[in-house]
């Protein structure tokens, strides 16, 4: 697709479009706002959540917001016949949803990286009654930072048929749902690996190939949490060391790890995330592969 898709509708995210409602409030052209938040609990943080506007036919703004996607993905394009109060409405059905033990969480469903994870994991009516009165949700490509040969690919949601009678049971989270956001929240967390160790580590990063970087991020922090590990800063830790002393350094004898635990013995004793951040206190300031003397 070379040119903007049907679209009448802008989903800002306010949490990652710095003054975004401010911005809007002060545009020429005339257009609808209705920030999501508004007329929730989280009223005051209007200028963080969702940010709907509804745009007239002559505006600039659609094709403005589909040439700057690869630059800054945080907004989605939105098509649908039905009033800027009835599409509101619909989306804040999924502003808090309750999962299958009754928790309930923010969703950033502006996050046009989100929406990708969160609508994906939709099938058949499940998805159209998601969609509800929006025909279409068009969302930006959102490659890896290293992935410099990505084609621009915008990713689209349609309804296949007329949307079902809504039940609230379509708002719950079940464990696609579940996945799906863990499956957003690795990638982003995967951008920061990666945005630190180019930053502290940038030689031996660039001895990986960008096509198989993501998979090596993936296979290091999977075994980190078999491992035991959980928290991104312990998986952190997994990781940078499998940078710098080899892939599988807790497991090679010779390993510059195995040489500090035979100096630290009482490691042993610790939990997982405290024997990696105490490993991690004590190794620190070696060199890249310098073995623990």
């Amino acid at each position: 697709m070379t040119s903007a898709p049907q679209a009448n509708y802008l989903l800002i995210d306010g949490a990652l479009r710095a003054d975004a409602l401010a911005s809007l409030y002060a545009l020429a052209e005339p257009v609808e706002i209705e920030p999501l938040y508004l007329g929730t609990r989280w009223t005051e943080l209007k200028h963080l959540g969702p940010l709907l506007v509804a745009v007239a036919d002559s505006s600039t703004l659609i094709g403005e917001t589909w040439q700057r996607a690869g630059q800054q993905a945080d907004a989605s394009l939105l098509y649908s016949q039905a009033p800027l109060r009835a599409v509101a409405d619909h989306l804040r059905r999924f502003i808090a949803p309750a999962d299958a033990q009754g928790n309930k969480g923010l969703l950033r469903l502006a996050d046009p990286l989100v929406a990708r994870h969160w609508l994906g994991s939709y099938q058949d009516a499940q998805r159209d009654a998601v969609l509800g009165p929006i025909q279409a949700w068009h969302l930006p490509p959102t490659p890896h930072a290293w992935v410099l040969d990505a084609p621009p690919e915008w990713l689209t949601f349609t309804r296949s048929a007329a949307s079902p009678t809504w039940v609230d049971e379509y708002a719950r989270f079940a464990d696609a749902q579940m996945q799906a956001l863990d499956q957003a929240a690795r990638w982003r967390f995967k951008e920061r690996l990666h945005q630190r160790l180019q930053h502290s580590h940038s030689q031996p990063l660039a001895r990986i190939e960008n096509a198989r970087l993501s998979r090596w991020l993936d296979e290091r922090v999977e075994e980190a949490q078999a491992w035991g590990l959980v928290s991104q800063r312990s998986l952190a830790i997994w990781v940078e060391y499998s940078l710098r002393w080899g892939e599988g350094f807790a497991q090679n004898l010779q390993s510059p790890y195995q040489r500090w635990l035979a100096r630290t013995p009482s490691a042993l004793k610790l939990a997982p995330e405290l024997h990696i951040q105490q490993m991690d206190s004590d190794c620190l300031h070696l060199t890249v592969n310098k073995d623990v003397q």
